[in-house]
């Protein structure tokens, strides 16, 4: 009985070890990524900081809009990519501002335009730009206040300009440049984009939803990856808003300065796991770091109630998008290989 006792134990205590030992490898990061994260977030603070005092807020709105745009180049090898990167990024910046003041199918219209695109510049099984049909909507929304052209380009050169900087020295485990996606792939993800982007704006036309864009950028990063792992990425998603709300509401009751010392310790971690390519954990701390950060009238549970049913909505919009796409493909193939099975 004792030996049953003792066998027992040490299988719990085995478990309960690995337990530890998995939560450790999850939450881990590597020292030149950590460091990476504080160097870009230091900086950004400084030159953003500084754009909003001599400058104006929306010029700093701007450059943060194009560096979450350009979130992900850092870790593309090529030169050649980002570069092309930077300037798409300006040229959506530039296009939001034109339509914003157009109405509501102007609007769509540049939505479905830029969702094409951005399928274009998908790389192998993930797009290296994700949040295109985002910052569209939200310069849209700075061209109806008291922004200027220039304030606009100008912020977005700033945020290109911190992000092509930052990439020069991140740190890439694999310098060797991921397979280009056939045109037929890049054209079903910009068309399943474009779909889904303009289902949500109408959506959000319709019910007086305020939020889109949390809604488009949750719907835009679950259709960036491979259908196989859609599932997974919405479900990681949810786990992480979640996660991510709690801790808000948690930070939100302490006193000042403690929040906002959180909202850039949030952002530092989330840099770093996405540039670890961990993008669960990224998720868990981006949530609250945006969210600190985010200056409104309404309490912060509120916003987070909010941020939760837009994640919510936007997995239920990927997930009919992406099946839809495969439901496409499947019949493409099966128009192919139907003459080769009629064949004598």
């Amino acid at each position: 009985m004792r030996a049953l006792e003792r066998g027992t134990g040490s299988a719990e205590g085995r478990t309960a070890t690995m337990a530890e030992n998995r939560f450790w490898r999850d939450f881990s990061v590597p020292m030149r990524s950590l460091g990476f994260a504080v160097a870009v977030v230091a900086v950004a603070v400084l030159v953003l900081g500084a754009s909003r005092l001599w400058i104006g807020p929306n010029t700093a709105q701007a450059g943060f809009l194009t560096m979450l745009l350009l979130l992900g180049v850092a870790r593309v090898p090529s030169w050649t990519s980002r570069l092309v990167a930077a300037a798409w990024s300006l040229a959506v910046a530039g296009l939001g501002f034109v339509v914003g003041s157009l109405g509501l199918w102007a609007t769509l219209a540049a939505v479905v335009a830029v969702s094409l695109v951005q399928g274009l510049l998908k790389i192998g099984e993930v797009a290296i730009l994700t949040r295109s049909p985002v910052n569209l909507l939200a310069f849209a929304t700075l061209s109806q206040g008291t922004a200027e052209a220039w304030h606009v380009i100008l912020g977005a050169l700033i945020g290109a300009g911190l992000v092509l900087g930052a990439a020069a020295f991140a740190p890439i485990r694999n310098r060797e440049q991921p397979r280009a996606a056939s045109l037929r792939d890049r054209l079903d993800y910009g068309i399943a984009t474009a779909i889904g982007a303009a289902l949500i704006v109408l959506f959000a036309e319709l019910t007086g939803f305020d939020y889109a864009g949390w809604m488009m950028l949750s719907f835009c990063v679950i259709l960036a990856v491979s259908f196989d792992a859609q599932f997974a990425r919405a479900a990681d998603r949810v786990a992480g808003s979640l996660a991510g709300v709690a801790a808000t509401v948690a930070f939100g009751m302490l006193p000042a300065p403690i929040p906002v010392i959180a909202a850039v310790l949030c952002l530092v971690a989330s840099v770093a796991y996405i540039q670890a390519g961990k993008y669960r954990q990224f998720v868990l701390f981006l949530t609250p770091g945006i969210l600190l950060s985010t200056s409104s009238e309404l309490p912060l549970w509120m916003l987070g109630v909010y941020r939760i049913e837009a994640v919510l909505i936007a997995a239920a919009f990927a997930v009919l998008c992406s099946a839809g796409l495969q439901l496409q493909r499947r019949r493409r193939a099966g128009t192919r290989t139907q003459p080769e099975s009629a064949a004598p």
